[in-house]
């Protein structure tokens, strides 16, 4: 079994493991999360793991190292799918949901909007092992905290999971800033398990898996002693066990409206998609900034703000990367006019952070030498 992997970052990642012993426990944990965390325009979502993994919150193609010896492998995967019956001639991001529901390898991670269901799955291993197999490891719920929502029925999420099966977008293929991108697909009606698990999916780009920025999730322990009596606790008072959730469509009405107001129907293309990692780069400093100013004693803000230059170097190379490649191209993919754009964005989120790291005396951010000059 994996081991822990120890990190001052996020501090709410790991409790102590007397923390939880029972579903009301935790759904006060819950509670203080959300309140601490979660802004009035953001969407929470969570995720169950039955043991603390090295690497949380990964999808399974990733774990299982599939794209190393072939990088069409999931393009192959549908396409042999589709001839045998075993999904319909349609999307492959339609596909993709019939093979991560089928126990194929696939780059997308199921979340519910549920947290007693994410609960269920950090005390009870899969379904082909005993509900006590996983019993001598504690458990982890992840709760992550989401900005924007794609459809997994609209053209760019589509056009998006596309290019990665495809590999047919040259920009989007050879550029490895790309791989940060992580977006949430909204849940599907598609098949049962997805209503009973009220699931959703975030989906990872790239031949890599890139941790999720840790500004985005949190996580809950959930001691090996607690699982039977959380385990007999989800049954006996929330029938929750495999868990069955049949919404009717009068109910979705409120639901539904509320999420189309923060849909994203950009057009799938270079700009969006830099835009996009430039806005969650943005968003990761706000971060970093917010968990500093929380520190009463300021022993470690070196260390904090290595952590942040180290993730900028990361956004850093993979921007530069992306400018050269784009030079190089006969047709580029983005204009001159907005790659300077794009750099100048890049710059001047680095700037406003590191003014707000001296108006706040929390030490020296490398600022200059992070920048990119055109």
């Amino acid at each position: 079994m994996e081991n822990t992997k120890r990190n001052i970052l996020p501090k709410e990642k790991y409790i102590r493991s007397s923390d939880i012993h029972n579903i009301s426990e935790y759904l006060g944990r819950v509670a203080v999360y959300i309140k601490e965390r979660r802004q009035a325009e953001r969407i929470v979502v969570y995720r169950g793991e039955p043991a603390v993994y090295d690497r949380p919150c990964c999808p399974n193609l990733f774990r299982k190292q599939v794209l190393t010896g072939n990088v069409f492998f999931e393009k192959n995967l549908f396409d042999t799918m589709r001839q045998n019956k075993l999904t319909g001639e349609k999307r492959y991001l339609e596909n993709a949901i019939d093979a991560q529901h089928g126990e194929f390898p696939s780059r997308l991670l199921d979340v519910s909007y549920n947290c007693l269901t994410a609960l269920y799955f950090a005390v009870t291993p899969y379904y082909h092992k005993a509900e006590d197999f996983m019993d001598q490891e504690d458990g982890m719920v992840y709760l992550l905290f989401v900005d924007e929502i794609y459809s997994p029925s609209a053209q760019n999420t589509n056009d998006a999971y596309e290019a990665l099966i495809r590999r047919d977008q040259e920009w989007y293929r050879d550029n490895s800033i790309f791989w940060n991108s992580h977006k949430f697909i909204d849940h599907t009606k598609q098949n049962d398990r997805i209503i009973a698990q009220q699931g959703a999916f975030i989906l990872f780009a790239g031949e890599q898996a890139e941790e999720l920025p840790e500004y985005m999730y949190c996580g809950i322990r959930i001691p090996k002693d607690a699982k039977p009596l959380i385990r007999e606790e989800l049954k006996l008072l929330f029938g929750i066990h495999t868990g069955s959730v049949y919404p009717e469509i009068i109910n979705l009405v409120r639901e539904l409206s509320q999420k189309s107001q923060k849909l994203n129907t950009e057009e799938f293309n270079c700009r969006n998609e830099l835009g996009h990692v430039l806005e969650q780069m943005k968003r990761e400093l706000q971060y970093y900034l917010d968990y500093a100013l929380e520190q009463k004693e300021r022993e470690n803000m070196d260390q904090i703000l290595l952590r942040v230059e180290h993730r900028i170097c990361h956004y850093r190379s993979g921007l530069v990367e992306l400018i050269e490649h784009l030079r190089k191209m006969e047709t580029p993919a983005l204009d001159k006019e907005s790659r300077r754009q794009a750099i100048e964005r890049y710059n001047r989120a680095l700037r406003e952070f590191s003014a707000a790291v001296g108006e706040y005396g929390l030490g020296r951010f490398s600022c200059e030498a992070l920048q990119i000059i055109e």
